[in-house]
Protein backbone atom coordinates (compact mmCIF):
# COMPACT_ATOMS: atom_id res chain seq x y z
CA UNK A 1 0.00 0.00 0.00
CA UNK A 2 1.18 3.38 -0.78
CA UNK A 3 0.69 5.83 1.62
CA UNK A 4 0.39 9.60 0.17
CA UNK A 5 0.67 12.92 2.23
CA UNK A 6 -2.76 14.36 2.83
CA UNK A 7 -2.43 17.13 0.73
CA UNK A 8 -3.18 14.82 -2.17
CA UNK A 9 -5.59 13.02 -0.83
CA UNK A 10 -7.12 16.73 -0.31
CA UNK A 11 -7.45 17.88 -3.93
CA UNK A 12 -8.54 14.56 -5.14
CA UNK A 13 -12.08 13.88 -6.27
CA UNK A 14 -13.99 12.09 -3.54
CA UNK A 15 -16.12 10.13 -5.86
CA UNK A 16 -19.27 10.99 -3.23
CA UNK A 17 -17.77 9.69 0.00
CA UNK A 18 -17.25 13.38 1.27
CA UNK A 19 -19.86 16.06 1.13
CA UNK A 20 -17.66 18.05 -0.93
CA UNK A 21 -14.22 18.40 -1.60
CA UNK A 22 -13.90 21.64 0.02
CA UNK A 23 -15.42 20.75 3.20
CA UNK A 24 -12.77 17.74 2.73
CA UNK A 25 -9.84 20.39 2.76
CA UNK A 26 -11.34 22.24 6.29
CA UNK A 27 -11.45 18.62 7.72
CA UNK A 28 -7.98 17.75 6.72
CA UNK A 29 -6.44 21.47 7.99
CA UNK A 30 -8.33 21.44 10.96
CA UNK A 31 -6.62 18.25 12.25
CA UNK A 32 -3.51 19.62 11.03
CA UNK A 33 -3.73 22.13 13.47
CA UNK A 34 -4.49 20.21 16.44
CA UNK A 35 -1.78 17.55 15.46
CA UNK A 36 1.22 17.05 18.35
CA UNK A 37 3.89 15.32 17.46
CA UNK A 38 1.79 13.05 15.55
CA UNK A 39 -1.09 12.80 17.77
CA UNK A 40 -4.24 14.39 17.16
CA UNK A 41 -5.23 16.48 20.84
CA UNK A 42 -9.08 16.18 21.91
CA UNK A 43 -10.01 18.94 23.02
CA UNK A 44 -10.60 19.62 26.38
CA UNK A 45 -13.53 20.12 28.85
CA UNK A 46 -12.87 23.11 30.62
CA UNK A 47 -13.80 22.71 34.46
CA UNK A 48 -14.59 18.90 34.29
CA UNK A 49 -12.47 16.66 36.09
CA UNK A 50 -13.11 12.91 36.79
CA UNK A 51 -15.33 12.99 39.88
CA UNK A 52 -16.86 16.50 39.33
CA UNK A 53 -20.74 16.85 40.06
CA UNK A 54 -22.88 17.39 36.76
CA UNK A 55 -26.34 18.27 35.71
CA UNK A 56 -27.65 16.78 33.07
CA UNK A 57 -29.63 19.13 30.92
CA UNK A 58 -30.99 17.13 28.04
CA UNK A 59 -32.62 13.71 27.17
CA UNK A 60 -34.85 10.98 29.66
CA UNK A 61 -31.82 11.78 32.65
CA UNK A 62 -32.73 16.00 32.38
CA UNK A 63 -32.76 17.28 35.65
CA UNK A 64 -30.23 14.35 37.36
CA UNK A 65 -26.99 14.52 38.86
CA UNK A 66 -23.97 12.32 38.18
CA UNK A 67 -20.46 12.27 38.33
CA UNK A 68 -17.98 13.50 35.65
CA UNK A 69 -16.28 10.43 34.52
CA UNK A 70 -14.07 11.40 31.78
CA UNK A 71 -14.76 12.73 27.62
CA UNK A 72 -15.16 9.99 24.98
CA UNK A 73 -14.89 10.93 20.89
CA UNK A 74 -16.92 12.71 19.03
CA UNK A 75 -17.68 15.21 21.63
CA UNK A 76 -19.08 12.80 24.37
CA UNK A 77 -18.99 12.73 27.76
CA UNK A 78 -19.26 9.56 30.47
CA UNK A 79 -20.90 10.46 33.53
CA UNK A 80 -21.94 7.91 36.41
CA UNK A 81 -25.40 8.12 37.54
CA UNK A 82 -27.12 6.60 40.57
CA UNK A 83 -29.99 4.52 38.97
CA UNK A 84 -31.36 1.17 39.88
CA UNK A 85 -29.33 0.73 42.77
CA UNK A 86 -25.91 1.27 41.98
CA UNK A 87 -23.95 3.29 39.71
CA UNK A 88 -24.72 3.15 35.82
CA UNK A 89 -22.22 4.52 33.45
CA UNK A 90 -24.12 6.77 30.42
CA UNK A 91 -22.44 8.41 27.74
CA UNK A 92 -23.81 11.76 26.30
CA UNK A 93 -23.25 14.36 24.06
CA UNK A 94 -20.90 16.70 25.91
CA UNK A 95 -23.60 19.69 25.30
CA UNK A 96 -26.46 17.93 27.59
CA UNK A 97 -24.17 18.39 30.89
CA UNK A 98 -22.94 21.31 32.59
CA UNK A 99 -20.77 21.41 36.09
CA UNK A 100 -23.31 21.18 38.75
CA UNK A 101 -22.51 24.45 41.06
Amino acid sequence: MVRRPLEHRCHQPDHGRYPAGARRCQIIDDLRKRERNGLIELPQRSGLKPGAQVRILQGPFAGHLGLYAGQRAHERVLVLLALLGGQQRVELAKDAVELAR
